[in-house]
């Protein structure tokens, strides 16, 4: 081979050298610029979602503030409550005074459980008035309202008052027998009943709740009751039976766990 020709070929390896280098730079010329444009897109969403926290944090802001201004109004809210309470009392000083004079009046039967005779009864004398039947209910005063009289009924049975209690809620029953509040009386007359440890006295009222009011929202309660109302008596049996109807017919009610937790402690005896 000639030596120019030998000259030629060594340029041209040269210039083809170069020119793959210079493809290759481009190359990494836009692999770099491909990435910065990504990082503008990534700022760019980063910038975004600060202008949202920053938006968060302002009306974050604004609702502290509109905090602090109610927490400003909750002493005079207080003082509105502590008056109405006050009121109340007088209200129930009113209604006591008013069920006391009812009270007073009532007949024999009604004012005298049959369990706490006086000394010197006959133990099964009949008065005349269960021989002409049960009286009707005396008429409230006209001062009175239904809703004094169960309140008055259960502030007795909260302070312990049972016999009371139970008076006011039978007046309370016998007078609004359709009242939402009717099957509410009936079962804290159990209640009344179960707190005294008059178990059967309590299965009754229970059982007159639940066949009177089976819709009623203490039907639960009722059934729970009168299981331990029965397990309290030492009639295991009826009690299992009561508490098992109410699993059945409850299984979501609260009154279901105490009832399943009551299964298995008799059962286990």
């Amino acid at each position: 081979m000639p030596l120019w020709s030998a000259g030629v070929d060594k340029t041209k390896k040269a210039y083809e050298l170069i020119y793959d280098d210079v493809q290759i730079l481009k190359k990494q010329v836009q692999d770099v610029a491909d990435r910065l444009q990504k990082n503008a897109e990534d700022i760019r969403l980063v910038r975004e979602q600060l202008d949202g926290l920053g938006e968060t944090l302002r009306r974050s802001q604004a609702d502290q503030a509109g905090l602090k201004e109610d927490l400003k109004a909750v002493p005079q809210q207080y003082q509105a409550l502590a008056g109405r309470i006050e009121q109340l009392g007088l209200d129930l000083a009113r209604i006591s005074d008013a069920l006391v004079a009812l009270r007073g009046g009532a007949p024999p039967a009604e004012a005298k459980p049959a369990d706490m005779k006086a000394p010197g009864d006959a133990p099964s004398a009949a008065k005349p008035a269960d021989q002409a039947g049960t009286p009707p209910p005396p008429p409230l005063p006209s001062n009175v309202s239904p809703q004094d009289v169960y309140n008055m009924a259960y502030n007795d049975y909260l302070k312990g008052n049972f016999d009371l209690a139970v008076e006011g809620f039978k007046m309370y029953k016998d007078q609004f027998p359709a009242s939402p509040l009717a099957d509410n009386a009936l079962y804290w007359i159990g209640e009344c009943a179960y707190s005294q440890r008059k178990f059967e006295d309590a299965v009754n009222a229970f059982n007159e709740l639940i066949l009177a009011y089976p819709q009623g929202d203490k039907v639960a309660a009722a059934y729970l009751k009168k299981g331990m109302s029965f397990a309290e008596m030492g009639r295991t049996e009826e009690a299992l039976a009561a508490f098992k109807l109410l699993v059945a017919k409850f299984p979501v009610e609260e009154e279901t766990r105490i009832a399943q937790q009551k299964i298995k402690e008799l059962g286990e005896k």
